[in-house]
């Protein structure tokens, strides 16, 4: 975790101020170099948002019937968490009409 951490930092972390270029051998400088304040560009892309993917739809093949068994699987757990839900509230009612409230 501590390598990932340390990663993230130096992918974070601004470049180096850039070294001093030396004079071609020819003895003219690098058009790079020429302007003030002028800096090479970062080694990597700037950040960008991802390309958003296309939603998908509805397969095209065939329901499988481990489909149908997750389906109903689901249904269960909602029938169950209104009953449980039900239960409660039936209960809370009861302590909250003996306390008074």
């Amino acid at each position: 975790m501590l390598r990932a951490l340390l990663t993230l930092l130096l992918l974070l972390a601004p470049p180096p101020p850039a070294a001093a270029r030396p004079a071609r051998p020819d003895g003219s400088v690098p058009a790079a170099a020429a302007g003030p304040g002028e800096r090479d560009p970062p080694p990597w892309p700037p950040l960008s948002p991802p390309v958003p993917e296309r939603w998908r739809t509805r397969r095209d093949e065939p329901p499988l019937s481990i489909d149908l068994t997750f389906h109903l699987l689901r249904h269960l757990l909602l029938l169950a968490r209104a009953q449980s839900q039900r239960a409660r509230a039936d209960s809370n009612r009861l302590i909250l009409d003996a306390v008074g409230r």
